[in-house]
């Protein structure tokens, strides 16, 4: 397929825009909708919140689905792309918008479940749609830059999202907090009306190219590495703020029978304000990791970029070995763990660029599913990252009975193996899969 010759920074930044308010989404449920029903319910079983995490997060294992649908059905002048973005959007929006009209105590765990599947599904198939509409119209030689800073801010709205809207409950209530995220995510789909699409495929034969996906054998070398290139990053949003916050015994927070438990009820929310800040810190490495790691994947080679990923992924799981908790000194313990969590988020954003344009360029070599191609090797990417929660959930159980600072160690250490078993389906593929023919000019 032919790519956009005239890709201009803005159709980055609306990209990026719409990313981020998706990222928000899934910060929201993990964060702020579990409080709301806690407050607004009286009290919810940990089993029952875990259910309904399962069944909401459920659409993002079928991307590929998605990516068929916004493959195979165009819409004449919207094309094949714009339409599975702003609607799927804006139907997600207006339940944000009118939820609060039909909860009620006894239906409100039951509604935000069955709506949170909607929500959820809306967002996944928009975010398929812009997958595939990056692959259309990027130029090959800035696809790592693109993806990364577009992955960077999703994953910056996904682990500073709610946080910070905890922080802005202080001074408006829940209720409107759902009602501006509605408006302003339907606002920002329709940014996407100001992009041009590339050339519109009139007769795409689904069937015939899924079997050619999934038949050969090379594309199963992809959506290995695509597993194993992700098996860290739910340790990274989820437990290395708990570690730092852990650490901190004024905080309350305490590992007790491979259990998180909070010990002081009173500093609750003391811990949503620091979990805030760690999180932007995470998240500030996020985007830094990102241009590095674009531009080196662009720039350099991608499989420079995929290498030099593992290389600081390791690195940084290696520094949290440091027991900077025997420092003296109150604060410095703290700050070192800072710096150690923005390098740890940088290693998200350098892999997600490097793995977006190792697969983004293999992508087009399925010109008619291409947005097919990247959905699948990004459930694939989602099914990883739930591995690697797995495991360390079995970690946490096996370990009962060690202190705080060897559990820790012995999951950061077992990750930072765990995430270099990518290399090995990585060097399997041919790398004219996902290599590009540099210009004397770059």
């Amino acid at each position: 397929m032919e790519v956009n010759s005239n890709f201009k920074s803005l159709y980055t930044a609306i990209f990026s825009v719409n990313y981020f308010f998706q990222g928000i989404a899934q910060s929201l449920y993990a964060v702020i909708i579990p409080i709301f029903l806690f407050d607004y319910v009286g009290g919810i079983k940990g089993s029952e919140l875990s259910l309904m995490f399962t069944i909401v997060l459920a659409p993002f294992v079928i991307k590929f689905i998605y990516g068929m649908i916004s493959d195979k059905k165009s819409f004449k002048k919207l094309g094949r792309r714009k339409p599975w973005v702003i609607l799927p959007i804006c139907v997600s929006g207006l339940i944000w918008i009118f939820i609060q009209f039909f909860i009620v105590p006894n239906n409100a765990l039951l509604l935000f479940t069955i709506v949170g599947v909607i929500l959820i599904l809306g967002i996944a198939m928009a975010d398929t749609a812009i997958d595939g509409l990056i692959l259309d119209i990027c130029p090959k030689n800035k696809l790592g830059r693109v993806q990364g800073i577009c992955w960077s801010l999703r994953s910056v709205g996904t682990i500073a999202g709610g946080p910070l809207i905890v922080t802005i409950l202080q001074f408006i209530d829940i209720q409107a907090i759902f009602i501006l995220y509605g408006i302003i995510l339907i606002l920002s789909s329709f940014l996407i009306l100001i992009i041009k699409e590339g050339r519109l495929i009139e007769k795409i034969n689904i069937k015939k190219n899924i079997k050619i996906i999934f038949g050969k054998s090379k594309n199963w070398k992809v959506f290995i590495f695509a597993i194993f290139i992700s098996i860290v990053d739910g340790v990274i949003f989820t437990l290395i703020s708990l570690y730092i916050i852990i650490l901190q015994p004024d905080l309350g927070l305490d590992l007790i029978g491979g259990e998180i438990q909070l010990n002081a009820l009173q500093n609750s929310r003391q811990l949503y304000e620091v979990n805030a800040f760690i999180s932007v810190i995470i998240g500030i490495g996020v985007v830094i990791g990102a241009i590095i790691g674009g531009r080196i994947a662009d720039l350099k080679s991608r499989k420079k970029g995929v290498y030099s990923s593992l290389l600081i992924t390791t690195i940084s799981f290696i520094l949290f070995l440091i027991p900077v908790q025997y420092i003296e000194n109150v604060h410095i313990p703290y700050i070192i763990l800072l710096i150690f969590a923005c390098i740890v988020g940088s290693t998200n954003g350098w892999r997600k660029s490097a793995f977006s344009a190792v697969i983004g360029q293999i992508s087009t070599h399925y010109p008619e599913v291409d947005s097919t191609y990247f959905a699948t090797c990004n459930s694939f990417t989602n099914g990883g990252t739930q591995l690697g929660l797995f495991i360390t959930s079995l970690l946490l159980g096996v370990l009962q009975g060690f202190n705080v600072y060897t559990t820790f160690a012995i999951i950061f250490l077992f990750m930072a193996i765990a995430s270099n078993i990518s290399i090995i389906p990585f060097v399997l593929i041919d790398p004219k899969e996902y290599e590009i023919e540099k210009r004397k000019s770059e």
